[in-house]
């Protein structure tokens, strides 16, 4: 696993949550620039995400919790992101990307909210930055 994919392969585990990977997500994470800020280019994003989706499998949405092995593979994601800027970054783009198709699911929380508990990134922390961004 590439250490300077990290960033793009956490994001891609959101994405992937829900077991497929929606264009109006994508076109989110153009618009905010992401795949550029990532250093990866959309089809190689949508290429990681599919790898997410094949890893964790589609089954997050029938339960409410992360099963072991998903767990396992979710921390090995988080945890190769070691800057607290690029976790930011990722968790600031995940919240933008659970809720560009206006409906977040259940399982796109469940590792949305795994990341943020795992790097210790609060949901004003996230709001911070946005708002951080919007004045730059």
């Amino acid at each position: 696993m590439s250490l300077a994919e990290a960033p793009a392969r956490a994001l891609a585990a959101v994405v992937a949550a829900n077991g497929h990977i929606n264009d109006s997500e994508l076109d989110r994470l153009a618009q905010l620039d992401a795949f550029r800020r990532l250093g990866v280019t959309r089809e190689r994003f949508v290429a990681l995400a599919r790898e997410c989706v094949d890893a964790m499998g589609a089954a997050l949405c029938e339960q409410s919790w992360l099963r072991a092995e998903q767990r396992i593979y979710l921390d090995q994601l988080l945890e190769s992101v070691d800057s607290r800027e690029q976790r930011l970054l990722v968790c600031r783009l995940a919240a933008a990307v659970i809720t560009a198709d206006g409906c977040v699911t259940q399982d796109e929380r469940l590792v949305y909210d795994h990341a943020r508990a795992r790097w210790h990134i609060s949901q004003d922390m996230i709001t911070q930055a946005i708002l951080q961004e919007r004045v730059n």
